[in-house]
């Protein structure tokens, strides 16, 4: 029964070593492949907005024109 308590006791010491020595500050920032993707969905909806546009102000007007008839 010593020896499972023993095993336990170091396995506790053994984490908590490993935690005290892990940096906090690396869990704040966004890491370089999250920032890359992040730019590029800002991207892509930019692209999806300057093509949307065109097409809205093309539906409004034939509409309009289907209104008339």
């Amino acid at each position: 029964m010593s020896n499972k308590l023993y095993f336990k006791f170091r396995f506790i010491i053994f984490l908590s070593i490993i935690l005290l020595f892990i940096p906090t500050s690396t869990f704040a920032a966004y890491p370089k492949l999250i920032s890359t993707i992040i730019n590029a969905f800002e991207t892509i909806k930019t692209w999806i907005i300057r093509i949307a546009t065109p097409a809205a102000a093309v539906s409004v007007r034939y509409r309009g024109v289907y209104e008339k008839i």
